[in-house]
This record gives structure tokens, sequence and C-alpha cells, in this order.
């Protein structure tokens, strides 16, 4: 599967993390873990269905060709058994509803199709991205058309959002409180509106997302070792955030970690020591059930 990327510049490069065409002929199947990003997809492909890693749920299939993948707190199966060929539009934390004119809460665990947020122009866009003769053209239709969307807005509270975005990394819940000078309540109804949660609950996706790009560079030597924390002689991989992030000890982490992926560090470690592909892409790891549940059934907890 290749991945071209195009970083916007200018006043998008304030809301739109990266636009990414996705494409190939491989199935494009496996295992997400919890996310807290918003993307919004273009698909220009065949149709994805998602549906339980664990459990045997029904799938569901996105039939439609344009939809927000929104914030992610469990484990799910994507397959799509034909030929890839998507734009995904990476957007900053916090930035969705100056696009899609909704909170960011409403696209949560679910893929929430193009009718529900925007209007047919998209559709119109869509059928100029299927024409184009590049990649780099459509990545300059997209830009054009998300600056479009933010003509007219009110960005009265933005320098706020951009700091509370940044903030959730290095604060905790009553720093930020204090600095903003909100009471509790509208601190989390804003965090529900433009990130889609409770801030501990987007802290927590974070740093599980850092956990898993850590683990996954050391099991395949991008790094040599696993920072150790202030708990003593337990070695916390946080290392890329602050202190506010780390666990209190060694069964907190085991048990978070496998609250949230349904596996253990160790099983996830050996699970990319086994196929090392996963350090590129750590929370979205490019097997079949049948494989990911096999290898795991066989590797101790």
């Amino acid at each position: 599967m290749t991945i071209e990327t195009y970083l916007p510049r200018g006043p998008l490069e304030e809301f739109v993390e990266y636009i990414g065409f996705i494409s190939g002929k491989e199935s494009g199947t496996g295992i997400a873990f919890p996310r807290m990003h918003q993307v919004i997809i273009i698909n220009l492909g065949t149709h994805f269905s998602s549906s339980g890693v664990y459990t045997p749920t029904a799938a569901r299939e996105t039939s439609t060709a344009v939809w927000i993948n929104g914030k992610q707190d469990d484990p799910f199966l994507l397959e799509n058994y034909g030929t890839t060929a998507m734009y995904a539009i990476g957007l900053k934390l916090g930035m969705l509803p100056y696009f899609a004119g909704l909170p960011a809460l409403e696209t949560n665990n679910t893929t929430l199709s193009a009718e529900h947020w925007t209007s047919r122009d998209v559709f119109f866009l869509r059928e100029q991205l299927s024409e184009c003769t590049s990649v780099n053209e459509g990545f300059l239709l997209i830009e054009k058309y998300l600056l479009n969307l933010l003509k007219g807005k009110d960005f009265t509270g933005l320098d706020r959002i951009k700091w509370l975005s940044q903030a959730m990394y290095t604060h905790s819940v009553e720093e930020i409180g204090s600095y903003l000078g909100m009471t509790r309540k509208r601190m989390s109804s804003e965090a529900h509106h433009y990130f889609g949660g409770p801030i501990k609950n987007i802290q927590g996706i974070i740093r599980l997302n850092k956990t898993l790009a850590t683990i996954a560079n050391v099991a395949t030597g991008r790094l040599d070792h696993i920072h150790t924390s202030r708990v003593g002689s337990y070695t916390s991989p946080t290392s890329t955030l602050s202190s506010l992030h780390e666990y209190f000890d060694q069964s907190h982490f085991i048990h978070d970690f496998k609250a949230r992926t349904g596996i253990t560090p160790l099983q996830y470690k050996r699970l990319v020591q086994q196929f090392p592909f996963i350090a590129q892409t750590p929370n979205f790891i490019a097997l079949p059930r049948e494989t990911f549940l096999q290898f795991i059934s066989n590797t101790p907890r």
C-alpha cells in the first residue's frame, strides 16, 4: 500500500495536519486501536466495512463516498477486499467544528457520512478528484475546497482551542481549568464540542498512541531503550510526553494498555517483532482478524 502526503501551508496549516492519498491493490484490512483525531475521508476506491475485533459482531459497510472517522475508543476491524484509493484529511485536534459545523462528539465511534455535516459540493469535489491526472493536483483541489469552507467562520475562540489542544499533552485538567478561568462544566462542554470527549479521556488516548509508537520503535530497533520514569525500577514507555502522562506503576500500565487495546504490552511488542511494518502505523495493524487473533492466542500474556 502506498501513502503520499501533502502538508498544507498558509492559513490552512492552523487547521489541517496533513492531506494524504492512500492507494494500493492490497485489501486495506487491519486492526485499528483507539485514536483521538478526526479524519475526513474522500473515497475513490471500493467500500470499507468495520466490525468488532474480539467479538463476532456484524460488519457495518461504509457505502458512502465521503465520511468522517471520529474519535475511536475501542479497537475495531477494518476490511476492504478491493482496490484502495482514498484521500484522507487529517484535522488538527479541535478543528473539526470549523469544517463540519457540528460537535466533534457526534462523530465518535462511527463513520459519519457527508450527508449529515456538509453540502453536496463535496461530491462535486470528489468527481474532480477522480478526474485528476496526478495526486498533487488532487491535493491542491482539496486545499482550495477547505479554505472556502473556512470563509466567514467565527474564529473568536480559535486561540483558546489551539492552546488547549497543546496543553492536553503537558497540563492536568485542573491546571487547564485554572489557566482558562473556566468551570469544570464549561470546560467539559467545550471539550465535547471540539475534541469529542472529556479532556482526561483524550489524554488517555494520546498516552496510548505515544506508548504504541514507543514500543514499536524499541521493538524494531529504532530506539535503544525505554525511558525510566520517576516511579523507580518501573520503565514507562511515554518519554515523549510530560510526567503528567506517566503511569503510577507497572500494573497500572498493563491494565490501562489491555483495557484500551485488548492485548498486553508484551503481546503488542512481540507482534511488532514478528511484523515490523506495524512500526510505520503503530495503532493500525494491517493484518486479517484471523491472523491477528491466532498470533495473540499463541503469545504469552
